[in-house]
């Protein structure tokens, strides 16, 4: 029970019954406790102010005070705990007691030196008990109110908020007192309505751990602001009934960040797009013209010079000169193919599945699946073009891969491309590493197509890449990336 002392107020009247209990303490505590007696109420409420204790035993019938009002003028001065001792054997008067704020009730006539010591011991372990839950309370009361997320206590069968921190109503733009009187689904923004109907629906259904969802909600003033939620169950009543902690965070400046970026990244994408298209039209045209022009002379050389030395090395140029304009060929071709600008998204791939049988030699094979491939955008061509053509490059490079097999298959408002091989799988850690750029090039051009892409990789058997866009059109995506 500690190192110090235990001070224990003893209010009787009855100077034998104060003797014999203080001497049961005595026996029972020995040097641990020390007893002040004072025989009338009066007296005990000025030693109260006058000193700490850490229990107060009280006889219910003294000279100035009688039966439950005796404990309730204790405990209007004093939070330390109070033990009655009474003759009388009254179950109701013990439960009065009780409800006035003793902490317990003990009978004079069976009162033994096991039972004090018992009191003394559980009373102060009590005691201590309550003062470590509350110093407990007001440590979270202090994180809960000065914490930097928005907390908000929900009961999720009406949405009605049971409690909240000033955190999270700043971030709404409005009053405690004014959230206490709406439900959260009246916060959120109306395009996203029908999307947080969802949200809750599956959190009642599922009861998730652990659930975090992104959606808008209008501000106080008007304006539109995206919160990040994250819901934990807190406490279940009944089945029917589960409270939710939500925890909320303002994002609106990080989603307009990541906007920013990658409309940043689309105008870069575009620029080396062009840059390609005109880099490839200059070496075509211009390099591949003077080769040719090169070559034609060279042809027209060998016709009028009869020497053989000569020729020999006329005809060693003409063949350097015939391998340049291949090369160049090549090159042109890798910057900007000619099928993607002339025959459109499907033949550009096709021709992509034989260039890469051919430049690495690994069996390509090109499954297409489909029934009404739609009309694409340039940009849009060339956003899945990209991704296809980096996917190979990376199973070039990495894979060990003896094949390789490209696939598209029509879903519903949505098309699905899938490229798989057999070589060693890559990691988990491969497509998370901050150096895989090819992986996070693809990644970005699919969000950009309002799609994602999914890397699956089994070790010794092979990757599964698969790119899955909405339907896409001249005039945009009919799908949102939440249906996908």
């Amino acid at each position: 029970m500690g190192s110090g002392k235990i001070h224990i107020l003893l209010i009787e009247d009855n100077e034998f019954d104060a003797l014999l209990i203080q001497h049961r303490l005595l026996q029972g505590l020995k040097s641990q406790i020390k007893v002040t007696h004072t025989e009338t109420l009066s007296e005990a409420l000025v030693l109260i102010q006058q000193c700490p204790f850490d229990l107060i035993l009280s006889d219910l019938h003294l000279t100035d005070s009688d039966g439950v009002e005796t404990v309730a003028k204790l405990k209007k001065v004093t939070h330390t705990p109070i033990a009655v001792l009474t003759v009388s054997r009254n179950e109701q008067l013990a439960i009065q007691c009780i409800k006035a704020g003793a902490q317990d009730y003990l009978e004079k006539d069976i009162l033994s030196e096991c039972a004090l010591t018992r009191l003394v011991r559980y009373t102060i372990e009590r005691q201590r008990t309550e003062k470590r839950t509350q110093r407990i309370k007001r440590r979270f009361q202090t994180i809960f109110e000065k914490a930097p997320l928005g907390i908000a206590h929900i009961d999720l069968s009406n949405e009605t908020f049971l409690d909240l921190n000033p955190k999270y109503a700043s971030i709404t733009g409005r009053t405690i007192d004014e959230l206490m009187q709406l439900r959260q689904s009246e916060l959120i923004h109306p395009d996203d309505a029908d999307a947080y109907a969802d949200d809750m629906l599956f959190l009642k259904k599922h009861t998730p751990d652990n659930q975090k969802i992104c959606r808008r909600i209008v501000h106080a003033e008007g304006s539109t602001i995206w919160v990040e939620m994250t819901f934990a169950p807190f406490e279940v009543i009944h089945e029917a009934q589960i409270h939710y902690v939500c925890l909320m965070e303002d994002v609106t400046e990080h989603k307009r960040m990541l906007a920013n970026l990658r409309d940043l990244t689309l105008h870069l994408q575009n620029v080396r797009e062009d840059e390609s298209i005109r880099i490839g039209r200059e070496v075509h045209d211009v390099i591949g013209g003077n080769l040719a022009a090169i070559k034609l002379e060279l042809d027209w050389l060998s016709r009028k010079i009869t020497d053989n030395t000569l020729n020999e090395r006329i005809r060693l140029l003409h063949q350097l000169t015939g391998e340049a304009i291949n090369t160049v060929r090549s090159i042109a071709q890798n910057l900007r193919p000619n099928a993607l600008d002339n025959l459109g998204l499907i033949d550009a791939v096709k021709w992509l599945a034989r260039d890469f049988e051919t430049r690495n030699g690994i069996c390509c094979t090109l499954r297409l699946d489909y029934l009404d491939f739609p009309e694409l955008t340039k940009d849009n061509e060339t956003s899945i073009f990209r991704i296809i053509q980096e996917a190979l490059i990376n199973i070039a490079q990495h894979a060990d891969a003896s094949s390789v097999e490209i696939g598209l298959t029509e879903m519903s408002d949505a098309f699905c491309f899938r490229i798989s091989d057999n070589g060693k799988g890559v990691s988990t850690d491969q497509q998370i590493s901050r150096r895989s750029f090819g992986i996070m090039g693809m990644r970005e051009r699919a969000q950009q197509l309002g799609g994602k892409l999914i890397i699956e990789g089994t070790p010794s058997k092979g990757t599964v890449i698969t790119i899955k866009i909405p339907a896409l059109t001249k005039q945009g995506y009919t799908m949102r990336l939440s249906d996908l």
